[in-house]
């Protein structure tokens, strides 16, 4: 059994025993595109094979991780550290151990907020292995791609806005897609 990722896009989709899905919904959305060689599929453990995963400081309790050579197009998620708990804003295909590890020294995650579909990736995996709800905007419900494995881990609001923990908000704007959401995180002056 395998969860493919798209190789385009990087999300990874539903369990199957069988062959990957026949197209990316995702990928031949107008404001994504298929590779010129066609649809291409990887997984995890493929992916980890010749991949890893960057760590760059950003700023004070802010982590950015990316995968390295590039994968997909490009994402990178952004691991915000508070008080109440850290939350990964937008999410990456590849989560390995040397990740885990990392993150897990940093307090885990509490829960994963995602901007618009393009970082849907392997939020589920991600989701699993820290114990975190998933935010996303009910506007988008249509391109979680593992939705049966999702179960109760996320969490869909409606609205324009949506308070967390320690000052940190969602805000619906719209825009890339219909749901897309940015991330308010009200820090105090040192």
């Amino acid at each position: 059994m395998e969860n493919f990722i798209c190789v385009q896009c990087g999300t990874q989709f539903a369990e199957t025993a069988g062959p990957p899905p026949p197209s990316c919904p995702i990928c031949e959305d107008e404001r994504q595109f298929v590779r010129h060689a066609g649809q291409e599929w990887t997984t995890l453990k493929h992916l980890a094979a010749d991949h890893h995963n960057r760590f760059e400081e950003e700023a004070p309790s802010l982590l950015g991780i990316g995968t390295e050579p590039e994968f997909a197009i490009g994402q990178r998620a952004l691991l915000l550290q508070s008080p109440g708990g850290n939350l990964l804003w937008d999410c990456i295909s590849l989560l390995d151990d040397e990740t885990i590890a990392e993150v897990t020294a940093r307090g885990g995650i509490r829960a994963i907020a995602i901007s618009h579909p393009h970082f849907y990736s392997s939020m589920i995996e991600w989701a699993e292995h820290f114990d975190a709800q998933i935010f996303l905007h009910a506007a988008d419900r249509e391109w979680v791609m593992r939705p049966a494995d999702a179960g109760s881990r996320i969490q869909f609001w409606e609205g324009t806005t949506l308070p967390l923990w320690d000052d940190l908000t969602l805000i619906s704007c719209g825009g890339h897609f219909e749901g897309g959401t940015v991330l308010h995180w009200r820090v105090a002056h040192r």
